[in-house]
């Protein structure tokens, strides 16, 4: 069966490179993309079972929350579910019909996000030009190259390939870090994880201290909230829905306590729990040519092609690999060897911040420590993405070391005076 995606069209938008780097990772071998001309459609084909999924942008670093794909998720389409997410970096190129020059560019066309991430630059080179907003840097692209106006398009490079336009300047948008979070949508959440996320809709009572009461849930199980934006509950005046992305499974211990915690309070609906992308832009898009197409497949579909070795080994081939593999043995009688003093430390620091009263978690400490590994990891050739993945489950190992020491528990203590076995007693 082909797995179909949609994602908002047409071809040449973020959207599409979104989906590919979705499908890369996913290592999809049969898959159709379905360009659709809104997000607002892009949705209701997965409600109509026209497509098994779709990837729509939910924010961006540089102008924030993308409100229609939080409105459409809060009010129309509510039983689709968030399965996933794509962080994409984001270069705005600036292109126009081959031969048209800077100071003859009349209007300025693209996605209302694109030209709002690329306002300084459009201001200082092209003051005396129309903005022009459309439904998609693609279609802005498109109406600029089928036109032949002196005109020019705001969008990826890849768009300027495909459609025919001179790439202009290069990198234009205001902000160098710019990138967009899409989410991938269907009807089930996403599968547990070392490392994830959940997202939630809260609607709290009109009086003081609501939303506090909400929030501090999750501070009292130390769970960390990356996101709180807030739309307007469309039911009146200055009542409000709050969007809140979380650390953690939904079915993880201390998320399902908060979360029946907050239900008690509060008006509450799970969007859904995913595996978080958290490649923190280590990775590069992946660009249109080097998704391939195996022979037979459906028209438009991507896939990731592998290659499998093939004969026997020979003996000195078998003895090397034997050899490594003793090597490898080594290696990781020493990584737990170095685990095991971690925890040791990890515990001490739990048994002294037991007795100052300091909270089991440092979110200033955590990122400081994610960050010097990916650095590490880049310095020793080594993918960061996967460092900081072992690292996030080192980290959540630690704090529930931490609040065994703080509840006075160990692993291996007694229950009712008996010894757990293979423990001593201490």
């Amino acid at each position: 069966m082909v797995r179909k995606i949609g994602y908002l069209g047409p071809c040449g938008t973020f959207s599409e490179l979104a989906v590919r780097q979705y499908l890369a990772r996913q290592a999809v071998v049969n898959a159709q993309m379905v360009a659709l001309p809104s997000i607002y459609e892009v949705l209701a084909a997965v409600v109509r079972g026209e497509v098994t999924e779709a990837v729509v942008p939910l924010e961006n670093s540089s102008e924030g929350a993308v409100n229609q794909t939080q409105d459409l998720l809060a009010h129309t389409f509510t039983d689709l579910r968030i399965k996933g997410e794509i962080i994409l970096p984001v270069v705005h190129c600036l292109m126009v019909p081959p031969g048209v020059p800077l100071q003859k560019v009349e209007k300025v066309l693209s996605h209302p996000h694109a030209l709002a991430q690329c306002r300084e630059f459009i201001s200082a080179h092209l003051p005396g030009a129309q903005v022009v907003e459309t439904a998609s840097t693609a279609a802005a692209v498109h109406l600029v190259a089928s036109t032949g106006a002196p005109w020019a398009a705001v969008g990826p490079v890849t768009a300027a390939r495909e459609y025919g336009l001179e790439v202009l300047i290069e990198k234009i948008n205001d902000c160098s870090g710019n990138a967009t979070r899409f989410i991938v949508v269907g009807h089930e959440d996403g599968g547990w994880a070392t490392d994830c996320k959940t997202t939630i809709i809260v609607s709290v009572a009109h009086r003081p201290g609501a939303l506090h009461e909400v929030l501090g849930e999750f501070a009292a199980r130390g769970i960390n909230l990356t996101r709180i934006e807030s739309r307007p509950s469309r039911r009146r005046l200055g009542e409000y829905l709050f969007f809140i992305d979380l650390q953690g499974h939904r079915f993880d211990e201390q998320v399902q306590d908060a979360l029946k915690a907050v239900a008690s309070r509060a008006d509450l609906r799970v969007l859904g729990s995913y595996p978080a992308d958290s490649s923190q832009l280590e990775h590069s898009p992946v660009p249109v040519d080097k998704v391939k197409r195996p022979a037979g497949n459906v028209p438009g579909s991507s896939a990731v092609e592998f290659t499998e070795l093939a004969g026997p080994l020979s003996r000195v081939q078998g003895e090397e690999i034997e050899e490594l593999r003793a090597a490898v043995d080594k290696v990781d009688e020493q990584i737990v060897e170095l685990l095991a003093m971690r925890s040791t430390l990890v515990a001490r620091i739990g048994r002294v911040k037991k007795g100052i009263c300091s909270p089991v978690r440092d979110p200033h400490r955590e990122s400081r420590v994610l960050a010097r590994v990916r650095c590490l990891a880049r310095m020793k050739g080594v993918e960061p993405a996967m460092v900081e993945k072992v690292y996030r489950l080192l980290i959540r190992y630690a704090v529930r070391l931490q609040r065994e020491q703080r509840r006075g528990r160990r692993a291996g203590a007694t229950v009712k005076g008996r010894v757990a076995p293979g423990r001593l007693k201490e």
